[in-house]
């Protein structure tokens, strides 16, 4: 089987996050669509979005997590960070994880912001969902 460079890029990524404590997990549902990364550590769920390069359609995705996600971040795998992309990713509350090819490592462009439009029911109900998945109970 040939793996694309994108799920390269997020098990790359994934690795790294568990490096800093998270647990990871991929291709998470949320309402008929999926996140690519989902990483939890304690009671705080950041939602990620890997792309090597179309940032404004993770842009677009991210938009579907904000009622169940405390942070929201985009990982980009491109050669560098727009200040467009900086601009708008800020003016969201939304994180970057950029990808240095040069040193082979993610580095936070932008941290998150604490997102407070998590709605407590749909996020509840999500994370019942993502048990169940997990558990199969």
């Amino acid at each position: 089987m040939i793996e694309n460079k994108e799920s390269v890029f997020v098990r790359e990524l994934s690795a790294s996050l568990r490096k800093q404590g998270f647990h990871v997990r991929t291709e998470v549902s949320n309402m008929g669509q999926s996140a690519d990364l989902v990483a939890t550590r304690g009671r705080w769920v950041t939602i990620i979005e890997a792309k090597l390069g179309d940032w404004k359609r993770a842009i677009a995705q991210c938009r579907a997590h904000e009622h169940i996600a405390d942070y929201i971040c985009i990982a980009l795998g491109s050669v560098s960070v727009s200040d467009r992309l900086r601009d708008t990713a800020s003016e969201l509350g939304y994180g970057v994880i950029h990808y240095n090819r040069s040193v082979k490592r993610f580095d936070w462009v932008l941290r998150p912001k604490l997102n407070r439009a998590v709605w407590r029911p749909q996020r509840k109900y999500w994370a019942n969902m993502v048990r169940k998945q997990n558990y199969g109970n």
